[in-house]
């Protein structure tokens, strides 16, 4: 019998069959039934022999369970018995064969990257500040010769950065990270930075951090914050140990806290002593982000929960997301300014925009940017207006990997020129949304409803089975409540339907709640109030969580025809004048 290392070989499956990995089904199937006679533990009469034969027997049915399954078996295939092990949805099985296997490879390739970030968690950065200013100069030496434009463009700096982390414990990390950057007048002179890393976590509330440059100049430092639910707490201070007489430690204060009880809005103070300002540095910042929901009060749905993580959320994607306001004021004698930013975050679109405004003695700038931020990566583009010029800058990330490219345009200051660059990152976000994010929230809103329909229409669903239980529950109550109505020519529901709004992509996932609401009339009325969840009502179930919701009831009243469509979030208020049919 094999070793239980064995048990992991590629193939193994097919080993305990004693099949290639190119046997047919019918191959499969007849070496099965050879084994299962040889080894089928009835037949044994030895105890210890039997009890063999019984492990055998085991895994020879688990090797057919798998090899005779055409989805199982791709999967094996591909993953080995780890993929088995994975619960996998049931749309994959429906699937052509080239599809099936384009994602098992996808997912091995996600699950390996995975387990190396989980144990290592690398991080990388890239700097590759490029100066193109050439490209627009003015000067007589660029003027009508292209050429020499573009022979103009110079790698102004460029530094690597790349960092490990390793769990000792929950509590403690460690972490090594090296960094590299050019000189200031060459590449060759190039300067490079070794530094270790400790971080401890005491409690929930108080972790202490540590680090230090193994090279010289060997700069240590320490910092430690206490934080709870509505305070943070935190003191940095970072030094020389050689040189801790001739040069004062940099040390920093900062304090943060929740302004109001009934809103996010957070206040935040920091003074920073150096030896190059003894008055030290004073920030002060204020900020308000506040959830906002464009829908109408028939397509509404949960902020939180209408995410591209939780429910259908919104065709267009704009239709929830986060606005923050934020100011600040920093004050360093001549270095001194006034801040404010402002930021839009389209959570179903994973998507930030972001303009800031600076405003001091010595600097005034201002800077706009978009990014958009995947599950693995990243991407984001802005541009920055200066004293110091136009800068165009990019930025790539992807599994904590990150590509930075500042382009200098001008060194000087040119608002003609930031207006004009501005179309730059204006133009990705409208093509970028045009051709990737809005054909992306379009084909999760079809996963979503399409998952919903097969969970809802499956005869062997619980979902279907809960339905039918409860229109049993509910028949005899409500047939004798209609029979009542009817006689006095009262309140009678001759259908009902609760479903996802008018959305061509949620057809087909209503449910008939009619007898649930036939159910609930009493005396000639119907209520339900808007506190009331719906899908918590007996026979009222939700094929479709997070996703907006109406209920559509046809009723008698007086003999007369009424109908009704009724939002998930207003009451249920049955009969009305408003509901007459003419």
């Amino acid at each position: 019998m094999a070793s239980p290392e064995s048990k992991e070989e590629k193939n193994y499956l097919y080993a305990v069959l004693n099949l290639p990995p190119t046997a047919s089904q019918s191959e499969i199937r007849e070496k099965y039934k050879a084994l299962s006679v040889v080894f089928h533990p009835d037949k044994q009469q030895d105890f210890q022999v039997k009890e063999a034969a019984s492990k055998k027997f085991l895994e020879i049915q688990k090797a057919y369970e798998v090899l005779s399954d055409p989805f199982l078996r791709e999967v094996y295939d591909i993953l080995g018995l780890e993929g088995l092990n994975k619960q996998w949805p049931e749309e994959l099985r429906s699937k052509d064969s080239e599809e099936i296997k384009a994602v098992l490879r996808q997912w091995d390739i996600d699950h390996s990257n995975e387990i190396l970030k989980k144990l290592l968690q690398p991080r990388g950065k890239v700097t590759c500040a490029v100066n193109a200013s050439s490209l627009l100069a003015r000067d007589d030496k660029f003027s009508g010769n292209f050429v020499n434009r573009l022979n103009g463009i110079q790698l102004s700096s460029f530094s690597v950065r790349h960092g490990i982390l390793q769990a000792l414990n929950p509590q403690t990390t460690i972490g090594l990270t090296s960094e590299v950057h050019s000189g200031s007048r060459d590449f060759f002179s190039a300067r490079g930075v070794l530094t270790g890393a400790l971080r401890h976590q005491f409690s929930p509330r108080l972790v202490l951090e540590l680090t230090a440059a193994f090279l010289s100049p060997h700069v240590v430092t320490a910092k430690t914050a206490y934080s709870d639910h509505e305070n943070v707490v935190a003191v940095k201070t970072t030094f020389i140990p050689a040189l801790w007489y001739l040069f004062p430690p940099v040390t920093t204060f900062a304090f943060a806290r929740r302004l109001f009880r009934d809103s996010l809005t957070q206040g935040s103070a920091s003074w920073t002593y150096t030896p190059d300002w003894p008055g030290g540095v004073l920030e002060l910042n204020v900020s308000s982000p506040r959830e906002f929901n464009s829908a109408s009060a028939g397509d509404y749905t949960d902020a939180a929960e209408s995410s591209i993580f939780g429910g259908p959320g919104s065709t267009s994607g704009f239709a929830t997301g986060v606005q923050t306001w934020s100011s600040g004021l920093t004050l360093a004698g001549l270095d001194s300014f006034i801040k404010a930013e402002y930021s839009l975050f389209f959570g179903e679109l994973s998507l930030r925009l972001k303009a800031t405004a600076e405003l001091g003695l010595r600097k005034v700038a201002c800077i706009i940017s978009a990014k958009w931020i995947g599950q693995q990566g990243a991407f984001g583009t802005g541009v920055g207006l200066s004293n110091e010029g136009v800068v165009l800058r990019f930025q790539i990330k992807y599994l904590d990997q990150k590509w930075m490219l500042p382009i200098t345009l001008t060194p000087e200051r040119d608002l003609n020129l930031a207006l004009y660059t501005v179309l730059v990152p204006s133009t990705v976000v409208v093509v970028g949304y045009h051709f990737f994010l809005k054909p992306r929230r379009r084909a999760q809103r079809t996963r979503y409803f399409e998952k919903a329909r097969r969970e809802l229409h499956d005869e062997k669903s619980e979902l279907r089975r809960e339905i039918e239980n409860s229109n049993l529950l509910l028949q005899d109550v409500a047939r004798r409540h209609m029979d009542a109505e009817r006689s006095r020519g009262g309140l009678v529901i001759l259908e009902a339907a609760y479903g996802p709004s008018p959305d061509k992509e949620a057809v087909g996932l209503d449910v008939d709640v009619t007898t649930s609401l036939r159910a609930l009339v009493h005396n000639g009325q119907l209520y339900i109030s808007s506190r009331t969840p719906k899908s918590a009502i007996q026979g009222f179930l939700d094929p479709a969580p997070s996703a907006p919701k109406t209920l559509r009831v046809r009723y008698l009243f007086r003999d007369r025809m009424h109908y009704a469509e009724i939002p998930d979030l207003s009451p249920v208020v049955l009969p009305l004048k408003d509901h007459l049919v003419i």
